[in-house]
């Protein structure tokens, strides 16, 4: 009985929507987003597409939509986490971001940063699964996102050590 009641209270309550720009707000006190992937979601959230150009417009005015500050972040964490360039530039597509922020943000990643973040992941690969033959690191490198030259350098420089 009680769930019955508060099915028939819930369609008495009318809240008016937020609009675009609030829920904008809200969407980027979460994470930060590029500007496509906030309009995307608020799209798929039944906003018309002028409110989200508004929105999105004013969002930027306002300093709280930062396309280039968003690629670093996002660039960043990744780096952390242990990927490599190739999954940077995926991800960075993937999201939407704009092709100068995306450029900018990759160009903190240079060739020795790429190796020492792929050597740090081969370690820990070694750790976990010391009996797994090269193939199988490479390939867990390459899932990663590591270059081509970058997995052969850590196999090949590091084969007799391991």
């Amino acid at each position: 009985m009680r769930s019955s009641q508060s099915r028939r209270e819930t369609p008495n309550r009318k809240r008016s929507p937020k609009p675009a720009y609030d829920r904008g707000l809200d969407l980027l006190a979460r994470r930060p987003h590029f500007a496509a992937e906030l309009a995307a979601k608020l799209g798929q959230r039944g906003y018309e597409a002028a409110e989200v150009e508004s929105a999105i417009e004013r969002l930027t005015a306002a300093g709280h939509l930062n396309e280039g500050e968003t690629a670093h972040i996002l660039v960043r964490s990744l780096k952390r986490r242990g990927y490599g360039r190739r999954r940077l530039e995926l991800d960075l597509r993937r999201r939407g971001a704009d092709e100068t922020a995306a450029h900018a943000a990759l160009e903190a990643v240079d060739d020795e940063d790429e190796l020492e973040r792929a050597v740090a992941v081969a370690a820990r690969f070694r750790s976990t699964h010391p009996s797994r033959d090269a193939a199988a690191l490479a390939r867990h490198l390459e899932r990663r996102g590591f270059l081509p030259r970058t997995i052969g350098t850590v196999v090949f420089d590091s084969a007799g050590t391991g």
